[in-house]
């Protein structure tokens, strides 16, 4: 028996924490079984990819809360595509509990051997796979007759709760998507901030490339993933995993800010850092991780309609989408840049 505890400032604790034990065991069990009130549309995609890239392991998914409390488009798009996978492959499903609403978080791994690691605890499957929400989780790893124990739950709960998610079709769609929201370095600006930094916009613009060919920045999700030393399991890229190569005819240009760190206040309302590196500048991205520029971007192409998650973002899309540029606006507010990526 193990607690596992999330492992972030200002509560740092030398314990694994349940993200860590995850990676883990996904390279080495056969079949994980999964109730979970909550999903996100990035851990979904991103488990199909690591099935998909690996050959393994078996997935059954049970979704406790969403038929109630309703699905944002991405989410359910990205349900019925892991379901569809697995459904083919013959390696699993995802059901959807319409009984009762299952508010639980519990995992079995199970190894080719039959024995068996159960979770239970906080942590919903979307703050598991390359979340960058900072929430603070507890669990708690078992082993022998409990972890048999919730294993057999989770098989029960799934027959009498759910059913598959193909057999649906009255879902509840959320209109709004907040990716960005409870990420760990991410606010929400008010309406009155935003118009100061609105106010206080100077001339200086540059006008970024969004590129859309197949090995493109926007596009790492497709690239190879990161194989562990150890056994050789590749985890692939984030779905939202983003960078900007900017072109040195735009870098060059004077102002233009030159490996150097700043906030950005999004015409959306958000504000996050963001930096410029490597030669002449030409990496744009969110500091710290990927994945906040990623969600901003690639969140406006899902809601807008003109990208699935799990699509390789192309021409067609951003055609769609009506933009295939990002605007960084200089503002008078020292080291504040404005972002703009309307349609």
């Amino acid at each position: 028996m193990e607690l596992l505890l999330s492992n972030f400032s200002p509560a740092k604790l030398e314990k694994r924490s349940f993200k860590d034990f995850f990676s883990i065991q996904l390279s080495e069990c056969n079949l994980l079984r999964i109730a979970s009130g909550y999903i996100s549309a990035e851990s979904l995609v991103d488990l199909k990819n690591v099935i998909e890239i690996n050959g393994g392991p078996k997935v059954e998914l049970m979704i406790g809360m969403h038929y109630f409390d309703g699905f944002t488009k991405g989410q359910l798009n990205a349900a019925i595509e892991l379901n569809d996978f697995l459904l083919k492959s013959s390696m699993g499903f995802v059901s959807v509990s319409i009984a009762s609403k299952f508010h639980g978080k519990m995992y079995s791994f199970i190894k080719f051997d039959n024995t068996i690691n159960s979770v239970i605890g906080s942590s919903n499957l979307g703050s598991i796979l390359n979340s960058i929400e900072k929430l603070y989780e507890a669990d708690l790893l078992v082993s022998g007759k409990l972890a048999e124990d919730i294993n057999t739950r989770i098989i029960d709960l799934t027959k009498k709760l759910a059913v598959n998610i193909d057999d649906l079709n009255n879902f509840k769609i959320i209109e709004e998507n907040d990716l960005l929201s409870g990420n760990e370095g991410v606010e929400r600006v008010s309406k009155a901030e935003l118009l100061t930094i609105l106010n206080n916009l100077l001339e200086l613009s540059f006008d970024i490339p969004v590129k859309s060919e197949p090995k493109s920045n926007m596009n790492v999700f497709f690239g190879k993933g990161r194989k562990s030393p150890l056994n050789g399991y590749i985890m692939p890229r984030s779905w939202y995993e983003v960078e900007i190569i900017v072109s040195k005819s735009i870098t060059s240009v004077s102002k233009y800010p030159i490996n150097q760190e700043f906030y950005v206040v999004t015409d959306d309302g958000w504000k996050f850092k963001c930096k410029t590196s490597g030669t002449f500048s030409k990496n744009f991205r969110s500091s710290n991780d990927l994945k906040i520029l990623g969600k901003w971007i690639k969140g406006r192409l899902e809601n807008s309609g003109a990208l699935k998650v799990g699509e390789r973002v192309d021409s067609e899309i951003l055609k769609k989408y009506g933009r295939d540029y990002i605007t960084l606006t200089a503002t008078s507010i020292p080291e504040v840049w404005f972002l703009d990526y309307k349609s």
